[in-house]
């Protein structure tokens, strides 16, 4: 299930149902609640609305230099890009081709500062471009000290450990005028352990380290410029005075969202609760519509929920939350 919060309750329950293929829902039942794992859409760090294409630069080595790693990043990004369907996606050859036609650069670089002459022939769009800043993998062996076994044979286990670090600056500007329109580092680390008793142990594949590195960095790398799925953990408050509880999150695990949120709503104006209990029922109500974004009754119902038990964490933690949420909601829709 992909909520997109801020739109309408009636085209939440439409998403709901349309894509519940995509609900992660497990229920866990420990220490009086039951937990569903939802994914919610939430913003990019930054706003590329007004930037429908983005231009692929150049991505260089440690050494300033573009080399077959570099390049191996470009080409992730480019592919996570294009494969988000969010821009029309430039890519370096693209922009190659178009340098040596107009012959606008003797470097051949495509940065900063050949931007400005590429932005009169591609216009509007934003330009990708950065350098590795780390890239590296190390090795430790470490020997056991050898032991015997209840029935008297010797051993000595040896473990191969093998870690990739790499991090990139990356840089996001607007490929007319060259403004900045982000910078940020991102790095990745990646580990791997063989272990053999009396031997060494297999070597370690360090490519699929190095791979693993590439495609976390273009992954963070996606956070900072389109939209992104998150998955999110909501726990419900049970109780045996509240059985709708469960009967709405049963509903909510075969996608019946708005069945869900009726029996919750109901759960609020049964009389002759005690405080605690009433405290959960409100609780309960305002974290679905939190995720149902309907955040203004959400922290409502939220508040009422915590005046009932002040000293409840959970409460505090869920207002917070539908606070954060509101605000990832108004972000979200200004990027859409």
């Amino acid at each position: 299930m992909t909520i997109i919060p801020g739109s309408k309750i009636s085209e939440q329950f439409t998403i709901l149902r349309a894509v519940w293929g995509l609900f992660l829902a497990l229920v866990i039942g420990s220490c009086g609640t039951s937990s569903i794992y939802i994914i919610v859409k939430r913003p990019a760090e930054i706003n590329l609305k007004e930037y429908r294409k983005i231009a692929i630069g150049d991505i260089t080595g440690q050494h300033g230099r573009k080399d077959s790693h570099a390049n191996d990043l470009a080409d992730e990004i480019t592919s996570v890009l294009f494969t988000s369907g969010q821009f029309e996606v430039l890519d370096r050859q693209h922009l190659a081709r178009i340098m040596d036609e107009y012959s606008l650069s003797e470097t051949g670089i495509i940065d900063e500062s050949t931007a400005p002459e590429i932005g009169r022939i591609v216009g509007t769009a934003a330009l990708i471009f950065g350098r590795i800043q780390t890239d590296e993998y190390t090795e430790d062996m470490e020997r056991g000290k050898p032991y015997k076994d209840k029935q008297g044979r010797s051993h000595q286990i040896n473990t191969r450990k093998g870690t990739y670090t790499m991090s990139a600056n990356l840089q996001v500007i607007d490929i007319q005028t060259a403004r900045i329109l982000a910078v940020k580092s991102l790095s990745a680390r990646h580990t791997a352990r063989r272990s053999a008793d009396k031997r060494d142990p297999a070597s370690i594949d360090r490519n699929a380290l190095y791979s693993r590195c590439v495609k976390e960095i273009s992954g963070k790398f996606m956070r900072m410029v389109a939209p992104y799925d998150a998955q999110v953990r909501a726990a419900f408050m049970t109780d045996k005075l509240l059985p709708e509880v469960d009967q709405a999150i049963s509903f909510f695990r075969i996608g019946e969202w708005e069945d869900g949120m009726v029996l919750l709503r109901g759960t609020i104006g049964k009389s002759g609760l005690p405080g605690e209990v009433q405290a959960k029922a409100f609780y309960n109500l305002g974290l679905a519509e939190t995720y149902a974004g309907q955040f203004d009754t959400a922290i409502e119902h939220l508040k009422t929920a915590l005046s009932l038990n002040p000293k409840s964490k959970r409460i505090q933690d869920a207002i917070i939350r539908a606070k954060m949420e509101q605000e990832n909601a108004e972000r979200l829709q200004e990027q859409l």
